[in-house]
């Protein structure tokens, strides 16, 4: 079936989403905080707050009717990217409203490329994020729409990073991760996972994305997570559940003045 490409541009929304404590606890669980770290798992903690990558999740049900203006084949479609940027802290629960916006499909020759942005804002009031999702449909290229507009991205770090971090996942993580809201069964059931051409089930993109930004923040910021302001990440290939992910950092060079946001990581599973 055709893309199509009349909805680009086109705005939906704004919708709700309702969250509270008990739901920022399951989403630290899932990304791999403990008992250690009271701030993110126990409301009681004079210091609790939501981890920053719980924006991810506030517009988790705005996607939809986005999505499927495009006529695309959800079967085919993988994660391909995911920005973040924080405006404001997180609540710590509420109702939060959302507007969805299609902003581009793009012709990548063996598939196709659709880009969504999401503003989130507390009902009513401040702007808290915006989400980019970047989702690759297989197959469905060769269309003769746009090319995707270049962008600034910055190098891969070299053999030699300022640091190399090891974040290792467990086999339960999936299983517990679901419990934020994507219940896709290829993240649980090996009958589906091997379905799809997998040999076991894999564990969600957004999990990876959530264990990366928790390790860097506790080895590379010391634990303070109000220092992020923004992170992208590019998903190239499945983790799956208990594999150790190497995480490599490297800094920019300091300029002179101001001083810019510094950090750029490259993630992938370590060798079994």
């Amino acid at each position: 079936m055709a893309l199509n490409l009349e909805s680009v541009g086109k705005t939906w929304g704004p919708y709700e989403f309702t969250y509270s404590e008990r739901d920022l606890i399951i989403y630290a669980l899932g990304v791999g905080f403990t008992k250690q770290n009271l701030e993110y798992v126990y409301e009681g903690a004079k210091d609790f707050k939501a981890f920053p990558t719980y924006g991810v999740i506030l517009p988790s049900n705005a996607g939809a009717e986005a999505f499927l203006s495009t006529q695309a084949n959800f079967a085919m479609v993988v994660h391909g990217e995911q920005g973040l940027q924080i405006h404001n802290p997180l609540p710590k629960g509420g109702t939060v409203q959302t507007t969805t916006t299609l902003e581009g499909v793009y012709d990548k020759g063996s598939g196709a490329l659709i880009v969504m942005r999401f503003d989130t804002r507390e009902k009513g009031g401040a702007p808290v994020c915006t989400n980019w999702v970047s989702a690759f449909v297989r197959g469905s290229g060769g269309f003769g729409g746009p090319a995707q507009p270049k962008k600034d991205v910055p190098p891969i770090p070299p053999k030699n990073p300022d640091f190399i971090l090891d974040a290792q996942t467990d086999v339960n993580q999936a299983a517990l991760y679901r419990m934020s809201g994507d219940r896709n069964p290829l993240h649980i059931d090996p009958a589906i996972a091997k379905m799809v051409g997998f040999q076991e089930p894999i564990l969600h993109g957004l999990c990876t994305y959530g264990v990366v930004c928790r390790c860097f923040v506790q080895e590379v910021l010391k634990g303070d997570s109000g220092k992020v302001k923004s992170y992208s990440a590019r998903f190239s290939s499945p983790v799956i559940p208990g594999e150790k992910l190497q995480i490599k950092v490297q800094k920019e060079s300091p300029p002179p003045s101001p001083p810019r946001r510094c950090e750029k990581i490259d993630f992938q599973p370590s060798p079994r």
